[in-house]
């Protein structure tokens, strides 16, 4: 009884400590593309989706976070340029903040496309290595990547002999959470719904954060219980043809929302 309410007072000191910390977040949907239509791939809810993930970080589950820690980038202000320069944000972060990168829109193989994207070009891509570097310069050490793509799982491939989440980890310590959150795996697109209006994996994402995750009831959501809430769900939702990923180095008790 005495070490089990030891352990409870540790997990206890280790979520109320983590809530101290400033969040760095870019987020980034896109729906309408430069170079599509509606008839030839432009999405339907990738910023709206986005929208509603600024909504809750600014909200009491997600932190109240202030908006001047948030890059919001919707449609034609998503170019590769100007999400790179949104990055920059995650260097003012210090080891005791997060920092959290969100996009909803075309995946590849490699890379996320942003507004801008030229068929045939790839300079204007926006590669999954460049997002790793971008982590992998910020000092935080609870890094979040969630991407509602087609083929987002290859976020997990890693560009070296190093794995996927020592690449965007520094200066990592024990007190280290790398986590990537993604909507399909690498073979798998991500499916937009009507009857949810909005990107399926990010529809319960969001219920999860906001409370239906909370399997034990205590008002934290942890990855892992968001990770059990979500992936059935979508699952369920997509007849199978979807299956979200979480991939990283993160404690199975790391707390994404507090209710």
């Amino acid at each position: 009884m005495v070490t089990y309410w030891l352990l409870s007072l540790w997990v206890w000191y280790m979520d109320t400590s983590s809530k101290t910390g400033q969040t760095y977040a870019v987020i980034v949907g896109i729906s309408d593309y430069q170079a599509l239509s509606y008839a030839t791939g432009d999405l339907r809810f990738a910023d709206r989706d986005a929208r509603q993930v600024v909504q809750f970080l600014k909200s009491k589950p997600g932190g109240e976070v202030p908006g001047s820690n948030i890059r919001l980038l919707i449609n034609r202000q998503a170019t590769c340029a100007t999400i790179q320069q949104a990055l920059a944000v995650f260097r003012r972060a210090r080891p005791s903040d997060r920092v959290i990168l969100y996009f909803s829109g075309h995946g590849l193989p490699d890379s996320f496309v942003p507004y801008d994207v030229v068929p045939g070009n790839r300079s204007r891509l926006l590669t999954h290595r460049t997002i790793k570097a971008a982590f992998h310069e910020s000092k935080a050490l609870t890094k979040l990547c969630i991407a509602d793509a087609c083929l987002s799982g290859s976020m997990t491939q890693p560009a070296s002999q190093r794995t996927a989440a020592e690449s965007i980890t520094k200066n990592a310590g024990k007190g280290s959470n790398v986590a990537m959150l993604l909507a399909s795996r690498s073979t798998q697109d991500a499916v937009e719904s009507s009857r949810l209006a909005g990107g399926t994996f990010t529809h319960y994402l969001l219920k999860g954060l906001n409370g239906r995750a909370d399997l034990d009831h205590d008002h934290i959501v942890t990855i892992r219980e968001l990770h059990r809430y979500v992936s059935p769900k979508v699952r369920l939702t997509t007849k199978g043809k979807q299956a979200p990923v979480f991939y990283g180095r993160f404690s199975d008790n790391l707390a994404l929302s507090y209710l």
